[in-house]
């Protein structure tokens, strides 16, 4: 009698322990551990201009093509627009307003950027950078890209730098009134 009394308790003990882990429809969002995504939505991707300068005698264009940058871009719901010649993206530069600059680190000293750089923020991609080269870039860029293994990290850093753009726009608006 003792015995079954014992197991019957022991029962009742021991699935009381696993209740906890049993939720209702929708609970399991709610559950804190389970970690939320704070990414752009697509249509904000959308309406973000975004250039992309791909100089042929740097390394990026192959790094481009290899980790399929361009359609991952696309998946994610940004539209950029790619140049490929210096007087291209130059002229370009010039014409339009843009969210975004992403060129090679190499290539971020030119003048044209330098303006452009009041109005978008400018991601330089480091591909095998040395020291002195990152830490230089450290002190005049916001986000680098420093050798992304992953068509992600352009999409995460293209994120970051849209979001960034879009606060400094809302807070001159503020200034403003």
């Amino acid at each position: 009698m003792k015995r079954r009394l014992l197991t019957a308790v022991l029962l009742v003990v021991l699935s009381d322990f696993g209740a906890d882990t049993v939720l209702a429809c929708g609970a399991k969002f709610l559950v804190p551990s389970r970690g939320r995504r704070f990414e752009l939505t697509p249509a904000t991707r959308q309406q973000a201009a975004v250039l992309l300068y791909v100089n042929p005698q740097s390394s990026l264009p192959v790094m481009l093509t290899k980790l399929a940058v361009d359609p991952a871009l696309r998946k994610a719901g940004y539209h950029p627009t790619i140049v490929q010649s210096a007087d291209e993206f130059n002229r370009i530069l010039r014409q339009g307003s843009w969210d975004v600059v992403l060129v090679d680190l190499l290539d971020s000293g030119t003048a044209a950027l330098s303006e452009a750089a009041a109005s978008a923020v400018v991601v330089p991609v480091a591909v095998n950078p040395t020291s002195s080269e990152l830490t230089n870039a450290r002190k005049k860029y916001a986000t680098i890209l420093k050798s992304p293994k992953r068509s992600q990290a352009f999409v995460d850093a293209l994120d970051v730098a849209v979001a960034a753009q879009r606060a400094a726009r809302a807070k001159a608006a503020r200034r403003a009134l």
